[in-house]
């Protein structure tokens, strides 16, 4: 415990240079002043995301019952969109995390203008074909829009923006696999706060400014998405980044195959889980919606403790891509054992948190009495499981960086749709478990997808991968 906070008060001073724009040597030197350099702002960005969609929900919800069901069907339908930028974007910080270990500039560059190309193609296709589509997948999806007030122009604007994310998004990766995680941060950051305060302002109106209701959340999002995209243009404009794209351009094939390769896998990583909840979502449904109700207030509830972990787990990504880079796999797998130690001993003291504070905590977000059972069941149990989930984040990290990216896709699918799907369904539905058998399914698909990371990085074959 004394070496961890040791570890941890290490960190919190090299996390604030990280954040202030200082830049630090990443294959060498302290593997804590890395990891924590790194982490921090990765995980500054994930709370603001949660900051983000908890302050939005409150603006939304007092425009409406519909208005919400409409704002729930449009997000759905871009969280998928954004499988696309997370692909681009896991290639982008593998490609150009191995390039700056290697200190080839002009390779940073020249990945960095197909990846930005790329983003620019998708951005242009599925944001103006979701654009004219809007209506009709906004009623596919199980909304007439036209019951709402400008229901039509707010989807048809929104979805315009994907584009939007698809290029931040995108763009962020390459910031992240260069070590540049405070850009990362800071153009996201802008992204949410700017939005926060549009939306409140061009929603409700302020003095002189009339309230545009539902069209004043619209106008918000696309105003907030274009000045975080005019931020991360300003950072290669005046040149605040390592990566310069001012580097002759030339078609290189085998490049392009590469990143779509390597963005394929990322995508698929994506859908994945996404769909797999939904068909868990589908499941526990069956018991009823108090059953469900107790599931979604749980697991956003113990996903906000886990943030830091996912943080962790990023920063070890990243450090492993430059150190294999470098010519440094021992170092690479230094950190990401180091890492993991890390992440495992802050999940297993908020697992024991949550063995003694779940019910009081759950307390603050219902006051059903049956949901809040389930809710401190499901938290009870999940958290079982973080002693091997902070290895698993970071060596799925480790393994994607090091270009292993279809590898770890195969993994998810066989945690998801081979253990914990079906396992769900017998335990709960066929034996009758319930929640208690969805819970334990979970768990059990955890473990064993910790045990095959482990073993898969044991072997040390990802090492020897050229990408």
């Amino acid at each position: 415990m004394r070496k961890f906070l040791h570890i941890l008060k290490e960190g919190v001073v090299f996390a604030y240079g990280a954040i202030a724009g200082k830049k630090v040597e990443l294959t060498s030197g302290s593997i804590n002043r890395s990891i924590f350099s790194l982490a921090i702002p990765m995980v500054m960005e994930l709370v603001m995301e949660s900051v983000f969609v908890s302050v939005n929900l409150l603006i939304i919800a007092r425009l409406g019952d519909k208005v919400l069901g409409l704002v729930g069907i449009t997000d759905n339908y871009i969280n998928f969109a954004y499988a696309i930028a997370v692909g681009l974007g896991i290639a982008a910080a593998t490609l150009i995390a191995r390039r700056a270990g290697e200190k080839d500039q002009e390779g940073m560059g020249r990945t960095a203008q197909y990846i930005i190309l790329l983003a620019l193609i998708f951005a242009v296709l599925i944001g103006g074909i979701s654009c004219y589509f809007s209506a009709e997948i906004v009623d596919f999806l199980g909304i007439n829009a036209n019951i709402v007030v400008d229901g039509v122009s707010f989807s048809r604007l929104v979805f315009l923006s994907i584009g939007l994310v698809i290029l931040r998004l995108s763009v962020n990766g390459l910031f992240r696999g260069a070590g540049d995680a405070d850009i990362a941060m800071k153009s996201l950051w802008i992204c949410h706060i700017s939005n926060i305060i549009l939306a409140v302002i061009l929603v409700f109106g302020l003095g002189f400014i009339p309230a545009f209701g539902l069209m004043g959340l619209a106008y918000a999002t696309v105003l907030s998405r274009t000045l975080g995209v005019l931020y991360q243009t300003f950072i290669f404009v005046t040149g605040r980044t390592s990566i310069s794209i001012r580097v002759p351009f030339h078609v290189d094939i085998p490049l392009l195959q590469k990143i779509l390769k390597l963005a394929f896998g990322g995508l698929v990583q994506y859908i994945i889980p996404t769909s797999s909840w939904l068909i868990m979502v589908k499941i526990i449904s069956t018991f009823g919606t108090t059953a469900l109700a107790g599931y979604i207030i749980a697991q956003r509830i113990a996903s906000v403790a886990t943030m830091p972990a996912w943080g962790i787990g990023n920063a070890a990504g990243v450090l492993t891509g430059q150190n294999l880079g470098a010519g440094e796999p021992e170092r690479a797998e230094k950190t990401v054992w180091r890492a993991g130690t890390i992440n495992m001993t802050y999940l297993v003291l908020v697992a024991l948190f949550w063995q003694i504070a779940a019910e009081y905590v759950v307390k603050f977000f219902t006051t059903e009495p049956e949901v809040a059972r389930y809710a401190v069941q499901y938290i009870h149990v999940v958290s079982m499981a973080y002693l091997l989930l902070g290895f698993t984040m970071v060596i799925s990290r480790a393994l994607n960086a090091a270009g292993n990216i279809m590898q770890v896709t195969l993994l998810y699918i066989i945690m998801f749709y081979v253990i914990q799907l079906p396992l769900a369904y017998l335990l709960g539905v066929r034996f009758q478990w319930e929640l208690r058998g969805i819970f334990t399914a979970i768990v059990s698909s955890e473990i064993v997808l910790a045990v095959l990371f482990l073993m898969i990085f044991r072997n040390g074959k990802w090492k020897t991968i050229k990408i």
